[in-house]
């Protein structure tokens, strides 16, 4: 577990000097803090606490902004995500919790295949939660449906602005 933490800090640590000066800037570090946190704040204020535990209540357009801002971070759509959450919640590591990683036993081999199914596995199972079971207020929301519907082009919003803003200032030597 260390390893997977701390080899990824190191590899940035490592690579940020590096690239300093030729490949980035003060203008790519301010944009991957802003939209670092513009994303968790998307998942962990919108997605999470509001629409999956309804923790607040929030006027429309601070939940729809938080809905866009949760899907930026590309976990996936905002009626799947909070459905998948609930389900989860609801069946906490017994058979039905979509991510848990104890459902391939206890031994070596299954653990080893819950390390991995737990936080990224999951998303590639075929089985999909019941948004009519789970989430029948947020698909009663059109704005949140709306939103939900357009999660392949608030994936490319997140993807093409940092490009086109960090992309818009001249290269070393003012050279394009």
């Amino acid at each position: 577990m260390y390893a997977f933490t701390a080899v990824p800090m190191l590899a940035l640590a490592t690579a940020v000097p590096l690239a300093w000066g030729w490949g980035l800037s003060w203008l790519d570090v301010g944009l991957a803090a802003g939209f670092y946190l513009l994303t968790c704040l998307g998942m962990t204020v919108g997605f999470h606490r509001l629409l999956t535990h309804r923790s607040f209540e929030s006027r429309r357009g601070l939940r729809n902004g938080l809905a866009i801002a949760g899907s930026m971070a590309m976990q996936g759509d905002v009626i799947t995500w909070v459905a998948d959450h609930r389900r989860h919640h609801a069946f906490a590591d017994k058979e039905g919790d979509p991510h848990s990683p104890w459902l391939h036993g206890t031994s070596p081999a299954g653990l080893a295949r819950g390390f991995f199914h737990a936080p990224l596995g999951w998303l590639f199972d075929r089985r999909t939660t019941n948004p009519d079971r789970f989430v029948p207020d947020l698909l009663a929301d059109r704005d949140l449906a709306r939103i939900g519907r357009q999660f392949p082009l608030w994936t490319v919003v997140t993807l093409l602005t940092p490009a086109l803003i960090g992309g818009s200032r001249p290269c070393r030597g003012g050279e394009r």
